[in-house]
């Protein structure tokens, strides 16, 4: 049975803390690992690192369920959350910390130490396999500061206090550190093994190759669209497009993974409800909540979940034909929840409640249906779909038990069309082998890049881009929608064109709406309008000249007279 990161994490608890064995008792607490007894098997290196797999991203253990990309473009968030933390950044109301402010070090600090003594180990099989999984690790943790932070400085020793150079250093460039990170997974890809020698549960070579090809792209985008302004690397992005694709070819062609299909107008909705994704062929990693055995738990029981799918998502699914609504014959017009699914991507149906979609089950099989969207808890109208189990499995709620994927095999896809359009070398083949395939799972018609009907709502990114990467932008935001990519999608593609000075909308403030939730606040055209009383200006107020790197706190700053502080701040 597959071996997962909730157990991971209570195996570790229990050695730890439970263990009656006088040898292990007679060890240095495992919070002080420093001391003789330790790092001399695989096992103490495995010991370490599932500390480290707690970091790894989850749902919220309680309260409402946001998906990560609540708070931009494409998802808004509920009045009762509004005044939260989710619109600052895309809202450029973030100030300049005293402190903190994600400016955080310790995670990098465990990475250093463990590799600092894994080459203690002596006995295993897999002692390069766990290195690689360190070297792994600290390249998660630096591109989470890179992603904020952009420059850092490159630190790969535990610090003490009379490490003063390093206390005391500057910050390397963002190319420079962008290299670091891609030489760190470049280690761990050569070191780790495939899942078949290391089991489900853990980190994998193709793991690491599909970590590289994402960061590989966001800095090759990055550098691409940025060129010319003071968030600039050094390069044009060319080199770091092609390692995207070639990290990205080599999970395709490595041929570990493949998409989860079945019925067009159920498989990607069931890829999300799934408690359970052992034997799922899509799914990489996952997290797994267990929580009538173990009490660990996430909050996905609580729908609606304080969010919305904006109106602009939902314009971005094509008509069913495979054009764009705004060209497409078949397109019936969105004015209604009753008609915005008609005719339209798979996708859409699968990722946003429509009146007359079942929505619960209950204990005793009875089945009720969505009709109205509960306005109080969801702003837009376009109730979120994706991870809503229809299940009622104890207490009146939806399970808590639904899997989080970390890596799922459809972003190698996306990411190898990505960058070999932004290499200009994108083939009709490059396309069958990943977006095709991916409409294939909904039965959407192909993309044909040498006939392609020109779309007159294409995204306006404040720049001209090609009509294939525009089409191949589209497939990411609908393939991944709230998963987690969109802010930084925004960030590395330079598109504060997109939403500065906008809002999200949601659907037509329509009479059973109405009936049900009198006094709505709707703009010109009818449509509701949950922002226009709660962001910085009425739009977002993000400044292109400042925000798209977070500042460094104050007290480092006066500390270190090494550091500067980031543009505009």
């Amino acid at each position: 049975m597959k071996r997962i990161l909730y157990i991971i994490t209570l195996i570790f608890t229990g050695i730890a803390f439970n263990s009656c064995s006088d040898d292990l008792l007679e060890k240095t607490p495992l919070d002080q690992i420093s001391d003789t007894d330790f790092w001399k098997t695989e096992g103490d290196l495995q010991l370490y690192l599932n500390q480290l797999y707690a970091t790894l991203p989850g749902w919220a253990a309680a309260g409402a369920s946001p998906s990560l990309d609540i708070g931009t473009d494409i998802i808004a968030q509920s009045s009762l959350w509004f005044g939260a933390s989710n619109t600052t950044r895309l809202d450029g109301t973030i100030n300049v910390p005293s402190s903190g402010g994600g400016w955080s070090w310790s995670n990098v600090r465990r990475a250093n130490y463990f590799l600092e003594n894994s080459a203690r180990a002596e006995t295993g099989n897999l002692i390069d396999h766990y290195i690689g999984e360190g070297h792994f690790f600290r390249a998660w943790f630096y591109f989470d500061l890179y992603k904020d932070f952009g420059a850092l400085p490159i630190i790969t020793k535990v610090v003490d206090l009379e490490d003063e150079d390093i206390l005391m250093g500057a910050r390397s460039s963002r190319t420079e550190v962008a290299n670091f990170i891609l030489a760190e997974l470049d280690l761990a890809i050569e070191k780790m093994e495939y899942a078949d020698k290391v089991g489900p549960s853990r980190l994998n070579k193709d793991i690491a190759a599909l970590f590289k090809a994402r960061v590989a792209l966001y800095e090759g985008t990055w550098e691409k669209y940025h060129q010319g302004t003071d968030f600039a690397g050094t390069t044009d992005g060319t080199d770091y497009l092609q390692q995207a694709a070639d990290a990205a070819l080599s999970v395709i062609e490595a041929g570990n993974y493949s998409l989860s299909t079945g019925d067009v107008d159920e498989a990607y909705y069931n890829l999300f409800v799934q408690t359970d994704y052992s034997g799922n062929k899509e799914v990489m990693l996952y997290k797994h909540y267990d929580y009538l055995t173990y009490n660990i738990q996430n909050s996905l029981w609580n729908q609606p979940s304080l969010q919305g799918m904006s109106r602009e998502m939902t314009q971005l699914y094509l008509a069913a034909d495979g054009l764009p609504i705004s060209v497409s014959p078949i397109f019936n017009g969105d004015a209604t929840l009753d008609e915005l699914q008609e005719n339209r991507d798979p996708r859409l149906a699968q990722s946003v409640m429509a009146p007359g979609d079942l929505d619960i089950i209950a204990e005793n099989g009875a089945e009720s249906y969505f009709m109205v969207p509960d306005m109080s808890r969801n702003p837009t109208g376009y109730s979120i779909e994706k991870w809503r189990s229809k299940q009622i499995v104890q207490n009146n709620e939806r399970t808590r038990d639904i899997g989080y994927i970390i890596f799922r095999y459809a972003e190698a896809l996306l990411v190898y069309a990505e960058a070999k359009a932004e290499l200009g070398t994108l083939t009709q083949a490059d396309v069958d082998l990943t977006i095709n395939q991916l409409r294939d799972r909904v039965g959407m018609p192909h993309l044909n890049i040498g006939a392609i009907t020109p779309d007159p709502n294409w995204p306006d990114y404040g720049y001209t881009l090609p009509d294939y990467l525009q089409e191949v932008r589209r497939e990411r935001v609908v393939e991944l929608f709230g998963e987690g990519n969109r802010l930084e999608d925004l960030m590395r593609w330079r598109a504060h064109k997109l939403f500065v000075g906008k809002r999200p909308i949601g659907t037509t403030y329509t009479s059973d709406i109405e009936a049900i939730y009198s006094g709505l606040t709707v703009n010109s055209e009818g449509f509701l309008d949950p922002y226009v009383n709660f962001l910085n200006t009425g739009g977002f107020g993000f400044d292109p000249d400042r925000d798209y790197l977070l500042p460094l706190p104050i007290d480092e700053l006066t500390i270190n007279d090494n550091l500067t502080q980031n543009p505009g701040w």
